[in-house]
């Protein structure tokens, strides 16, 4: 499934839920797919993108003029150039190595300036990047740091977006559990908001690489890292209070997640939906209670060359489930239409 028809429609907000049957350990879970990627330009960041715009100009912040600088993986650059380029802002975007040519190539088609910098050893890329930034606000009275990491309009687009849809669209009784795989954090800060005080009993699962710091973990290399999934620091949105269970997962396990979902029911997502999707799984493994889980599914796999185009690195050894859990993905069927 693609984003391009939203993207040409220029619609946020509103966006489908696929169904999986998932065969596990002799019983069937059921995973419902938010599929993010028919948001415009392709992503749930189309979402953080326009709140993030529309929380500064309502500060009166954001003006003729004004150049939007911003620090990204991939797909809330992709998001900010194309709103920026409608609303008459120049954009400029700080991105690593680590981000798909085809989202570069995306903002710079969009009329934003691309800087990458180095990677740094260690995990610290974002580090770099983030100094990029302040370099750019210290030298351009006109720039506006739309701060991804620390504006609150961030959590509040998923709270009353994401999160709200999601709540209408599936009754309490089939929501047993959300999963959310984290990078800024502030998709499940929002969708904790939400259900903490609408629908308690689902539990919510936060799902961080393993040497991402987002959760709170030890920050290290990932050699394989996939891009939106993860940080190279904490969340400022999260304190612990937001999930029930959190999952720390291995990028090449999350690829291999993905692999498994595309082979068996034909749809390919990217690396933090194959995360979501994974822990989701391994909740459900130890957990007989949890038959009806939803991921959010934050993009599309389509410029991820990394996990579909390329030969997988070995992946590290596995353990909590992990390959019965890649075992029943690969046994997956898509359901059409709504279950009874």
């Amino acid at each position: 499934m693609s984003g391009g028809l939203a993207s040409r429609r220029r619609v946020i907000g509103g966006t489908p839920l696929l169904s999986l049957r998932v065969p596990l350990r002799g019983r069937i879970v059921r995973v419902r797919l938010k599929m993010e990627a028919e948001n415009s330009f392709g992503s749930i960041k189309a979402r953080t993108a326009q709140a993030l715009l529309g929380s500064l100009e309502a500060a009166g912040r954001l003006g003729p003029g004004s150049r939007v600088v911003e620090s990204t993986s991939g797909n809330l650059g992709v998001a900010l150039a194309g709103l920026c380029a409608e609303r008459g802002y120049r954009c400029t975007l700080v991105v690593e190595p680590s981000t798909p040519q085809r989202s570069r190539d995306e903002m710079a088609a969009h009329g934003a300036e691309v800087v990458v910098v180095r990677e740094v050893a260690g995990g610290r890329t974002l580090g770099a990047r983030l100094d990029a930034v302040r370099e750019i606000l210290a030298n351009d009275r006109t720039a506006v740091w739309t701060d991804q990491y620390e504006n609150p309009a961030n959590p509040r687009a998923h709270q009353w977006g994401t999160a709200a849809e999601l709540a209408h669209a599936v009754p309490e009784h089939r929501l047993d559990a959300v999963s959310v795989a984290v990078s800024t954090g502030g998709t499940l800060a929002g969708v904790a908001g939400y259900f903490r005080e609408h629908r308690p009993r689902t539990q919510l699962l936060a799902v961080d690489a393993v040497g991402s710091a987002a959760l709170g973990g030890a920050v290290g290399d990932r050699p394989f890292k996939l891009a939106g999934f993860g940080s190279g620091q904490r969340s400022r949105f999260l304190t612990g209070g937001e999930w029930d269970r959190a999952f720390s997962v291995h990028d090449v396990h999350a690829a291999l997640a993905c692999h498994r979902i595309a082979e068996s029911a034909g749809v390919r997502l990217g690396g933090s939906g194959g995360a979501a999707v994974l822990a989701a799984l391994l909740h459900a493994l130890d957990s007989p209670g949890a038959a009806e889980v939803v991921c959010i599914c934050p993009d599309a796999g389509d410029k991820y060359e990394q996990i579909y185009a390329r030969p997988l690195p070995v992946p590290p050894e596995a353990d909590h489930g992990v390959p019965a859990v890649l075992y029943a993905l690969g046994t997956a069927r898509l359901e059409n239409g709504e279950p009874e």
